[in-house]
């Protein structure tokens, strides 16, 4: 009890009194380092285990959180009217973490991880696509710029590398189409652990049955690191949500890029990984492009809440 006092005399008196975008920060900060280690795992692993069953365990298990609001909504908690959103969701966020198992396992993960930074791009193309967003010149400039960052990348001649490379490519587009999905689950009033909910449901199911194929008995030892693979995924996936909650995203945004550095660090002193000169140049147009991105859309933002409405 004396515990229970404690910390919530830390949070009134501490924590709660920081400024949002502050909290923000610190939360995508935490979110960005157990990022890296999640995906660190997924490497050390990947030498016993095929990429479907990894990706069965990260999405069987980092849907964890929501098993209370199942327990305790039952079928109320998966009621909606966008069932066609959340199959969508369900099977671009399936696919992605599959594709980026693949990467991972096959690409250094500084380079994984750059390529990562490309979902912003996709997600602008289909914001305007299926979202009615209006996007400017610059914007559409600085996208096409930082699709240049990644082809630095893709190294001419090395057939498996450009594979893994579009895999992680491909997973981003994944994951916009992904987060499209969620938006227009939320805008129609659905509750946010619903979508959740739904999206561990249909990517567990669709990774089960791939994993049973090329199913290796894990050692109870192994058992637990993948267990605890699939729940450090989920709670990666909270911090990042408190983030977003607490700040503004143009604001937290930025932060989610210190993943390099982690993920720079586990290559090279984990995998033994060297870091290139051509993934030091991507990261550079690949990262100031996404930040050029947020800052217009800061701007943009300013400017529809003083007129009233908005034209972002």
């Amino acid at each position: 009890m004396a515990i229970k006092e404690a910390a919530g005399l830390f949070l009134k008196r501490y924590w709660h009194s920081l400024p949002g975008n502050v909290r923000g920060a610190i939360w995508a900060l935490i979110a960005a380092f157990t990022f890296i280690v999640v995906q660190s795992m997924t490497k050390h692993l990947g030498g016993k285990f095929d990429s479907v069953q990894i990706a069965f365990f990260r999405a069987a298990f980092g849907g964890l959180a929501v098993a209370p609001f199942l327990i305790t909504r039952g079928l109320d908690g998966l009621r909606t009217e966008n069932l066609g959103y959340h199959v969508g969701r369900g099977v671009f966020g399936a696919m992605a973490l599959f594709l980026m198992v693949v990467s991972i396992l096959h690409m250094p993960l500084a380079e994984v991880t750059v390529i990562g930074f490309t979902r912003a791009f996709f997600l602008i193309v289909l914001a305007v696509l299926f979202l009615d967003e209006k996007v400017r010149w610059r914007r559409w400039s600085a996208t096409v710029v930082g699709f240049g960052g990644v082809t630095l990348m893709l190294r001419p001649g090395d057939e498996a590398f450009q594979l893994a490379a579009l895999a992680a490519l491909a997973a981003s587009f994944c994951f916009a189409a992904a987060h499209v999905c969620i938006k227009k689950c939320t805008t129609k009033n659905d509750h946010p652990l619903t979508v959740q909910s739904w999206y561990w449901l249909i990517a567990t199911g669709l990774t089960l049955f791939p994993a049973l194929w090329y199913w290796v008995t894990p050692t109870w030892e192994e058992l637990l690191f993948l267990v605890l693979l699939g729940v450090l995924s989920g709670i990666a996936q909270a911090f990042w949500a408190y983030a977003l909650s607490a700040g503004e995203a143009t604001f937290i945004s930025p932060f989610d890029f210190t993943r390099l550095i982690w993920a720079g660090l586990a290559g090279v002193i984990i995998f033994g990984e060297e870091i290139l000169l051509v993934t030091i140049l991507g990261a550079a147009v690949i990262i100031g492009s996404n930040l050029y991105i947020a800052r217009r859309q800061a701007v943009e933002n300013r400017r529809a809440r003083a007129a009233g409405k908005s034209d972002a």
